[in-house]
C-alpha cells in the first residue's frame, strides 16, 4: 500500500469544484470535454443523469463520476430537446418559490501522462447512493453540508473534500485483474513493486534483483510481470523513473542534466531520448508545462 500511495502522490491529482448552484424551471447542463475526471453531486432535489443511452434518476446525496470524461447530460426533465449550459444558476443560500435542484460540480486536475493509464482501469461511469454508509457516503454529506451554506461557486474545503472523494474512488473501483495495481495485489510481485517503488532513482536495479525479490527466477518473474502489467519489468521501471523526473522538471523546474543524474543516467541525451520515449514529451516541454 505504501507504493500505491506513492504513485498517487506522485500523479498529484487536485479536485476542481467549479459549480455550486442551484437551478429552477426546465434545464439541462453538461460539463464533458475538459479531458478530465468529471462529477456531479446533488445537493437539492432530483434530477436525471443521460449517459450513454440510459436515464438515471439521482436524487438529493446522489452522486456520479466519468473517469473518461464522456459526453453527458444533467437535467430536471426525463425527455426533452433543451439546449445544455443556457440556464442561470442561483446561488444555494437564495429562497426559491418554485422546485429546484442544486448541484455540485467538479472535475480532477491533473499534469501528468500516466493518469492516463490509471483512468483506462476504472469504469465508465460510478455512481454513488445517498443511503450508502461507506466512508464515500460520509464524505459526499460533508460536500452538501458545505455547499448548502455557500453562496461561491466554489472554494477551498469543498476542493479539499473531492480530493477524499477521488482516493476513495480508486480504492474501491480499480479494475486490479491487470495492470499496475493489480501487481500491487498480487502475492509474488508486490515485493519487487515495492521494492521499484522504494529505491532510489539514482541507484541501479537490475531484472536480478526484482526476480531475488519475489523468490523467483528471471524468466519466471519476467513472463508473470510481463503478463499482470501487461509491461516488461524493466519497462516499469523505466517509467516509474521517468514519472518521477516529470515531477522535479514540471515542479521544481531542474535542469534535464540534473534529472538524469537523479535517475542514474550518464547521459544527459540518453535520458532525453527515454524521457520523450515513455512519456511522449521531452523534458523542456515537462518544465514549460
Amino acid at each position: 500500500m505504501n507504493a500505491i500511495n506513492q504513485l498517487l502522490d506522485t500523479l498529484k491529482i487536485e479536485a476542481n469544484v467549479h459549480h455550486n448552484g442551484q437551478y429552477c424551471g426546465d434545464w439541462a447542463v453538461d460539463t464533458s470535454g475538459s479531458q478530465k475526471m468529471t462529477f456531479h453531486v446533488v445537493s437539492k432535489g432530483k434530477c436525471f443523469f443521460k449517459f450513454d443511452g440510459e436515464a438515471i434518476e439521482l436524487n438529493e446525496g446522489d452522486a456520479v463520476f466519468m473517469p473518461s470524461d464522456a459526453q453527458h447530460c444533467v437535467t430536471n426533465l426525463l425527455s426533452s430537446n433543451l439546449t445544455v449550459n443556457t440556464s442561470q444558476a442561483l446561488p444555494m443560500t437564495q429562497a426559491v418559490e418554485d422546485e429546484s435542484t442544486g448541484l455540485v460540480c467538479g472535475n480532477f486536475a491533473h499534469q501528468h501522462p500516466v493518469f492516463e493509464k490509471l483512468v483506462t482501469q476504472m469504469p465508465k461511469l460510478i455512481v454513488v447512493r445517498h443511503n450508502d454508509k461507506d466512508a464515500m457516503g460520509r464524505i459526499v454529506e460533508l460536500i452538501l453540508e458545505e455547499s448548502r451554506g455557500s453562496n461561491q461557486h466554489t472554494n477551498v474545503l469543498l476542493n479539499r473534500l473531492a480530493d477524499c472523494l477521488f482516493y476513495l474512488l480508486v480504492r474501491s473501483h480499480l479494475d486490479v485483474s491487470n495492470g499496475v495495481f493489480a501487481a500491487f495485489a498480487h502475492p509474488q510481485l508486490n515485493i519487487a513493486m515495492e521494492l521499484i517503488h522504494q529505491q532510489d532513482c539514482s541507484q541501479r536495479l537490475s531484472l536480478d534483483d526484482l526476480a531475488s525479490a519475489a523468490s523467483m527466477s528471471r524468466s519466471a518473474f519476467s513472463n508473470l510481470f510481463k503478463e499482470v502489467v501487461e509491461q516488461s519489468p524493466m519497462d516499469y521501471l523505466t517509467q516509474w523513473r521517468m514519472t518521477q523526473a516529470y515531477r522535479w522538471l514540471a515542479d521544481d523546474g531542474i535542469t534535464t542534466l540534473d534529472a538524469a543524474l537523479r535517475c542514474g543516467y550518464e547521459s544527459e541525451s540518453s535520458f532525453s531520448k527515454a524521457f520523450k520515449r515513455v512519456m511522449g514529451i521531452g523534458p523542456g516541454q515537462a518544465r514549460r508545462d
